[in-house]
């Protein structure tokens, strides 16, 4: 569960200095004043990473929801219903965060790299998280094939739960990196 690559990303409060000094403006808090925002690749971009982050939150709260429950509802019919949701909803995360990355990783990051060849270490950091994503999600897809067992075995839900949060903290660190790297490389493109 905390893997070496997982706990760099998760320790790291910013990008590195060397990377940050590499990297286009305009700054964070200007993107949405700018005239190609609306147009382009950006907005797309921030909107997507809005809904998986959102989607791990929700994941994360359904979790924590049967965490607190009374060992006595745990196995509830409320319970179940909401273990099978969980499941389905689970599996969609997984596969919409592979699709997400695995995009980047055979599309995005490619052509960056050629025509932005000062930013080769901002593109390895990003493709070093997807490694910690890729394990993480391993993980976590194993945690999904327990839920019936969570009611029976409250350490298999408690260690869902911690990877759902470790999940969740990834993903707002990664993609929020992600944005400072690659959305004014979009914005002045257009």
């Amino acid at each position: 569960m905390n893997t070496p690559l997982v706990n760099a990303v998760l320790q790291r409060r910013q990008l590195p200095d060397t990377i940050r000094a590499r990297l286009y403006g305009p700054p964070r808090d200007q993107w949405r004043e700018h005239p190609h925002y609306l147009i382009s690749d950006a907005r797309a971009l921030q909107r997507n990473h809005n809904s998986l982050k959102r989607q791990a939150r929700q994941y994360h709260g359904a979790l924590t929801h049967l965490i607190n429950q009374p060992d006595a509802r745990r196995d509830s019919e409320e319970n179940r219903q909401l273990r099978q949701t969980l499941a389905h909803h689970g599996r969609t995360l997984l596969k919409n965060l592979h699709s997400h990355h695995g995009f980047e990783d055979s599309s995005v990051f490619p052509v960056l790299r050629l025509h932005h060849p000062r930013l080769q270490d901002a593109f390895t950091l990003l493709e070093n998280d997807h490694q910690a994503l890729d394990g993480l999600l391993a993980d976590i897809d194993m945690a999904i094939a327990d839920v019936p067992a969570f009611a029976a075995t409250p350490a298999t839900l408690e260690k869902a739960h911690g990877q759902a949060a470790q999940l969740d903290a990834l993903l707002h660190r990664h993609m929020d990196d992600e944005e400072d790297i690659l959305v004014p490389i979009y914005l002045a493109s257009m």
